[in-house]
């Protein structure tokens, strides 16, 4: 097989030859595990027009200030000029956990949102601001809250 291009012609040593820089390519700088899902999900983030809301506190293990290991955040607060969204998180099986929230002021109804690597899951609060995501993967996610008849919002991305 021989192809023609402006700079003259290219045959099959040639391929070979780009198919053994591939390959080495491959071997020592391969692309990361899960590089296109994780850039898909930080895309469609950027895209969403929503106010940022912002971390107000993480609460941990005052143990775990002295350990060598990092203890993970159980309970995260993000807050914006008109909502607050507290969420806890506990291990539910071995590779998911189950997210509780609570999102304030509730006034009319709530919906919320939780994207990750795997998609969105739509979600309402309750009456009294409460919401749960009972079966979410171990990975990064965010929360889009949508306040009937107000501006959503977009928690930064957390590591559950």
């Amino acid at each position: 097989m021989t192809v023609h291009d402006a700079r003259g012609p290219v045959d099959d040593v040639d391929v070979a030859i780009l198919d053994d820089l591939a390959r080495i390519h491959d071997l020592l700088d391969p692309v990361p595990p899960g590089l296109a899902e994780r850039s898909l999900f930080a895309m469609t983030l950027a895209a969403l027009e929503t106010e940022v809301m912002e971390l107000a506190e993480v609460v941990t293990d005052p143990a775990g200030v002295r350990s060598a290991e990092p203890v993970p955040a159980r309970t995260v607060t993000f807050t914006s000029a008109a909502t607050t969204v507290m969420i806890t998180f506990q291990a539910s099986g071995p590779s998911v956990v189950r997210l509780d929230g609570w999102v304030a002021p509730v006034g009319e109804g709530v919906d919320v949102e939780l994207h990750s690597t795997d998609g969105v899951v739509p979600g309402r609060a309750d009456e009294d601001g409460r919401f749960a995501f009972p079966q979410v993967a171990h990975g990064p996610v965010s929360l889009v809250v949508r306040p009937v008849g107000g501006a959503a919002m977009s928690t930064p991305v957390v590591e559950v």
